[in-house]
């Protein structure tokens, strides 16, 4: 006798026998037994959950001759017609391969007749969504408006692709991906039922490798009986799908906990020789490491999972970073090596110390490789600290602001006035500190602060500092500097608006990408990668590209009319108005020199 798939054998017939779907199972049910139900249905869902099973279980349910609570016999003639595929009212078509205006003309004029065998007349159409546009427009009214003897099944795994004209004719299901407590239970019990023994955490494992789809499962299993010489082991279902085995991974992430580079280079690359891809060595880790999170703040263990010496805020540092590096391996054109470089890269996340004021007998014995882990924490942190002084004893030093930088090609003073003007070249945050808060109020309560910034840095921004600063980013490697290479990348993707030597506005064309430029850790390692860079305190505001045209639009039209009138009685504006006359043209040559052809100058 030919073999049968499991995923065939073990379809479900009944309602009671569908897995994870019970809000659909329920009503169903109750639509059968209230004599509750429509003309058309369109089940949605992942692959392998059930859309196709539940149509043929509602056809069998409602032609039934002798249905038992709103579940079909399974033995009556017409319970085996459509179980057989050989039912005369029961027609199932394939959306993909009867996908034109005849096939659905042809619908069209069958469901004009009575069935003749059956209460009901029942087409089944898989994967709708492939219907053609003018197929799906020949199949509205009958639809909509069938005869009483006809309903229509419809399923389909791209409900995007359906028509809304269709939709708002069917009554709609959504399948969801089974869950993975039921499915494993259900695996388990099919592995019971084919007499097969297995190792412990074998329907765990198919369980996870199918993400969510029964069908996926049941083929891995399918493959996994014939390949497996006696008892189905985990190693058997690592080598036929790909996926790597949790001593290979915890291997790998003991290296990156102790920075040992070469053996994370050695280890990637046996993964790799072996045929193991890249994505699934990250999604291999990343179910690790989430049973190791679990593990420690919930307890118990995950047969997937082992418990590493790896405390929680670290573990989740690592999920985050690998889930970027799952990103850039779609885009990558070298897998392999971004894979590599991605993982070294891990070893360098650092480890905040959090008791490290624990008494001696209080303090837990340490391997030799865990106190020099230690040490090196410790010493980042001093050299830190070290950084941190010298930059405030160098803003501090600033007797005199406006002797640090000249700007007098500077054609822009609207905001900043008088004395505030002499400190415009400084820094933004220098600024605020080297000006008094008496002076800051001057400015009216209209002003935001930062605005005020932008005003700052535009006061007092020049076209070759923005040129200077914009070399300097371009000729950095973002791979020679692993620590800080998503900051470097998200630097070079920046627009550079305008630019003074102590600082610059930063545009990006979307808000998202600039937020991530403002979480606390990036925004640290940008300044600090910037002062390196300039040789001097450095500073930059991020801006969204939509804000930044509006506030680029109010300084140009608050420059040509002049100071309003929220800003300081003490200036003359009569004095004002000359030197406005009088540097038109240069400022208009130098908004020109500075942004180019974004600006348009209005009379």
């Amino acid at each position: 006798m030919a073999h049968i798939a499991l995923y065939r054998t073990y379809r479900p017939q009944n309602f009671d026998s569908v897995v994870g779907q019970k809000h659909i199972v329920q009503t169903m049910k109750n639509q059968i037994n209230h004599d509750l139900l429509t003309h058309a249905y369109l089940f949605t869902g992942p692959r392998g959950t059930g859309k196709t099973s539940i149509a043929r279980i509602v056809a069998k349910a409602i032609n039934c001759t002798t249905p038992e609570a709103g579940n079909p016999c399974s033995t009556c003639e017409s319970c085996l017609g459509i179980a057989n595929g050989n039912h005369p009212d029961v027609f199932e078509l394939d959306g993909a391969s009867n996908n034109g205006v005849d096939e659905i003309r042809d619908i069209r004029e069958r469901v004009k007749y009575s069935p003749s065998f059956s209460a009901y007349k029942i087409y089944i159409i898989d994967e709708v969504h492939m219907l053609t546009t003018g197929a799906f427009n020949a199949l509205l009214k009958t639809l909509e408006e069938p005869p009483p003897h006809v309903k229509f099944m419809l399923a389909t795994t791209e409900i995007h692709k359906v028509p809304d004209t269709i939709l708002s004719r069917v009554q709609r299901f959504d399948l969801k991906q089974i869950p993975s407590g039921e499915m494993t239970y259900h695996l388990q019990q099919i592995l019971q039922d084919v007499a097969v023994e297995f190792e412990e955490g074998v329907p765990e494992l198919v369980t996870h490798l199918a993400s969510g789809g029964l069908r996926d499962a049941l083929s891995i299993l399918d493959q996994a009986i014939a390949y497996k010489t006696d008892i189905m082991m985990l190693a058997d279902i690592h080598e036929l799908n790909g996926s790597v085995d949790i001593t290979e991974l915890t291997q790998m992430i003991n290296c990156i906990i102790s920075s040992d580079y070469a053996g994370i280079s050695e280890s990637t690359r046996k993964l790799l020789a072996s045929g193991k891809l890249p994505a699934r060595i990250i999604d291999g880790l990343l179910t690790l490491l989430r049973d190791n999170l679990k593990i420690q703040k919930i307890g118990g263990h995950d047969a997937i999972g082992l418990s590493l010496k790896l405390d929680s805020e670290r573990t989740l540092k690592f999920i985050k970073k690998l889930n970027q590096l799952n990103h850039e391996l779609k885009i990558a054109t070298d897998a392999e090596l971004i894979l590599e470089v991605g993982l070294i890269e891990l070893a360098f996340i650092e480890i905040e110390i959090s008791e490290i004021n624990m008494s001696a007998s209080e303090a837990p014995a340490t391997t030799p490789l865990e106190q020099s882990q230690i040490i090196k924490d410790l010493i980042s942190e001093i050299r830190q600290l070290q950084k941190e002084v010298a930059d405030l004893k160098l803003i501090r030093s600033v007797a005199k602001p406006a002797a640090i930088i000249q700007q007098p090609t500077s054609e822009f003073p609207v905001f900043v006035q008088g004395e505030l003007m002499n400190k415009a070249s400084l820094a933004p945050t220098e600024f605020l500190q080297a000006t008094e808060m008496t002076e800051l109020d001057q400015l009216g309560g209209g002003v935001e602060t930062e605005e005020l910034l932008i005003e700052v840095i535009l006061a007092a921004a020049t076209k070759n500092d923005k040129e200077i600063l914009q070399q300097r980013i371009d000729a950095v490697n973002a791979f020679a500097k692993l620590d800080i290479k998503e900051v470097v990348m998200l630097l070079k993707d920046a627009e550079i608006a305008a630019a003074t030597a102590g600082s610059c506005l930063l545009v990006y064309d979307y808000e998202t990408t600039a937020q991530k430029l403002l979480i606390d850790e990036n925004h640290k390692k940008a300044r600090d990668f910037l002062t390196d860079m300039m040789g001097r305190p450095y500073e930059f505001l991020v801006l969204p590209k939509e804000f930044w045209l509006v506030q680029r639009e109010l300084y140009v039209a608050q420059n040509r009319k002049g100071p309003l009138n929220q800003y300081p009685q003490s200036v003359k504006m009569e004095q004002k108005k000359e030197q406005q006359q009088s540097s038109d043209a240069p400022f208009y040559q130098e908004v020109l020199d500075m942004f180019g052809e974004m600006v348009e100058v209005v009379e």
